[in-house]
């Protein structure tokens, strides 16, 4: 496995490294707050230190040090750190990965600032209060999670209990938590575009604040190879520049970025006031094009066919939160089955997830997390929250697809109710205005308003039947007929029809097999042996490869989570079959 050169171990942001960083992640004071209470009684700067949690767990986790099962609406964290480095001129920034679902964050009993959204990042500079204290930061985070079906969820349950494919909630801090000092001017983003058909590079740099004599260096590198070194004056505050790819090194003069070939140019930014550096940033990029031609998907221009798997990101003992070694474990299982594409399904990753699968050539969609009903306080909460997500993950070559909703849910008549309609078509446009190149599914699984990709959800349990229902694909996607059970609902809403766009049945295969202790609920009727699985795995997907018009499949799912036993995998990561078995019939 070959990292990039900014690479630093447990580095919670790897798409964006800087070397003054300290991991905020352990031990923190912890405290209930049933009755809400803590910010009228001055818990920020008064804290009741009788409970502690390991952060980046939730206290649900056997992880966190508590395993506690009750639900508990207000949350409490306390952690005191000293900075000895000189801050004159500088910023401390505090950095929280994420934090569900209202965060609130005091430090030396100044309240800070606030984040609503427990799926995306968020920075809070707190170099006043801790410069007041001499270095001091007494860092307190209230939590709130009310537990509301207008927020976006995911796979957490809204109800009392894990039900279904529902599992149990994730309160409070569930990533990491880390701080990192830089000058008093710095970039605070950098946006990174592959012009593919111009073979240049466009950056969009973004810094704090204007000031006069400041300027940008860029160095991009191709294995310890110098391919450009771009230095301007910046006159505003957001700027944008192009950079030329073409080299001397490959015969292409471009390296592509490809699950066979995940090529990754090495990016240095360095911001110099007069010639005095005061701000360094390592990044990388893939120099790849995505994109759904007529019914056709289309990698670097050649067409490829989607072998994906569905994965939900759960582990036994830290929930929605893994290690390093964890993550790293998923995708490389999922690359050795054969796939070539992740789904994550209703969870935003820790983004070396989205790492990992550059590094190691995967295509992944990434899909917004769910909220469970329509209201105005749902437009609210999707709305920002999905914007914020495809902001933070832009840059990340292995992502080629964008999934704002999934399944109708959080619009639940949206085949008929126009204002269901309205904020799936603005979901779709405002992620187009933001990112042109990449294709963007409206609604997957069904009832599609406008849509770069068709998908389907189909969990029949056989070659045959699947078989059947699409051997007209062209008729079922006008949605002229229901053959059987297995079509639950229309591709498209009212007033919305298929338009020749790449088909890809985006969930099948969930096959209900317990082959260890844990039980739980599987689609259809459970197999009892490994010959039975594998042989019912064989037939869907033979299915599928053989069907005109399909451009790839999604199997459900890399691994069971807690009460669910449809993966190929159990929740420990160990294969429901022979791994090389399973492997041939992914492929067969």
């Amino acid at each position: 496995m070959k990292h990039v050169k900014c690479y630093k171990k447990d580095y919670p942001r790897p798409q964006y490294v800087r070397n003054n960083w300290t991991s905020l992640d352990g031990k923190w004071f912890f405290a209930f707050d049933d009755e809400n209470i803590g910010e009228n009684n001055g818990w920020f700067l008064d804290f009741p230190k009788n409970m502690e949690i390991v952060v980046p767990y939730s206290y649900q986790t056997k992880k966190s040090g508590l395993s506690i099962s009750e639900e508990h609406k207000y949350t409490w964290y306390a952690k005191e750190v000293q900075y000895d480095e000189d801050l004159t001129n500088k910023r401390l920034l505090l950095n929280f990965e994420g934090c569900d679902y209202i965060c609130k964050v005091w430090v030396n009993g100044i309240f800070i600032g606030q984040h609503k959204g427990g799926y995306t990042r968020f920075s809070l500079d707190i170099t006043n209060a801790v410069k007041k204290c001499n270095g001091k930061a007494f860092i307190v985070v209230k939590s709130e999670d009310l537990k509301e079906a207008t927020q976006p969820r995911g796979k957490q349950t809204w109800l009392k209990d894990p039900f279904g494919c529902w599992y149990k909630e994730t309160n409070g801090i569930w990533k990491s938590v880390w701080s990192e000092i830089v000058s008093e001017t710095y970039l605070t983003h950098v946006k990174i575009t592959p012009c593919f058909d111009e073979y240049n590079i466009e950056f969009e740099l973004n810094l704090n604040q204007f000031e006069d004599s400041h300027y940008a260096k860029i160095e991009i590198t191709f294995n310890g190879n110098l391919i450009s070194e771009t230095q301007l004056r910046l006159v505003r505050r957001i700027t944008n520049v192009k950079v030329d790819l073409n080299n001397d090194y490959d015969g292409f003069r471009v390296h592509y970025w490809s699950p066979k070939w995940p090529n990754l140019y090495d990016v240095k930014i360095t911001l110099l006031k007069n010639s005095t550096p005061v701000d360094e940033i390592g990044s990388y990029f893939g120099f790849r094009s995505f994109m759904a031609r007529q019914n056709c998907l289309v990698l670097n221009n050649d067409p490829v066919y989607s072998k994906m798997v569905l994965h939900q990101g759960y582990y036994r003992d830290g929930g929605l939160t893994g290690s390093d070694e964890e993550i790293l474990k998923d995708v490389m299982l999922a690359k050795e089955l054969g796939f070539n594409g992740i789904r994550m399904h209703q969870k935003v990753e820790d983004e070396r997830f989205y790492y990992y699968a550059d590094i190691l050539g995967m295509m992944v969609w990434c899909e917004m997390p769910s909220p469970y009903e329509f209201k105005d306080a749902t437009i609210d909460s999707i709305m920002v929250e999905w914007l914020d997500v495809v902001k933070q993950n832009y840059n990340h070559p292995s992502i080629v697809v964008w999934v704002p909703l999934n399944e109708s849910w959080g619009v639940p008549r949206i085949v008929l109710d126009s204002t269901n309609q309205h904020l799936a078509e603005a979901l779709y446009h405002v992620t187009k205005a933001y990112d042109k190149y990449r294709p963007v599914i409206s609604n997957d699984g069904w009832e599609h308003t406008n849509s770069d990709i068709v998908t389907l959800h189909n969990y029949a349990q056989s070659g045959e039947e699947l078989t059947h229902f699409y051997k007209d694909l062209q008729t079922m996607l006008d949605g002229d007929h229901r053959v059987d059970y297995s079509q639950l609902r229309l591709p498209f809403a009212k007033g919305y029809s298929y338009k020749g766009q790449p088909v890809i049945l985006s969930e099948f295969a969930g096959i209900g097999y317990q082959n260890g202790s844990d039980e739980g609920w599987g689609y259809g009727d459970k197999v009892a042996s490994d010959e039975a699985y594998l042989a019912r795995l064989t037939s869907m997907v033979k299915a599928v490869r053989a069907m005109d018009g399909m451009c790839g499949f999604c199997i459900t799912q890399l691994t069971d989570v807690e009460q669910e036993i449809n993966g190929l995998l159990d929740f420990d990561r160990k294969p429901k079959a022979d791994f090389e078995k399973l492997k041939e019939a992914i492929n067969s």
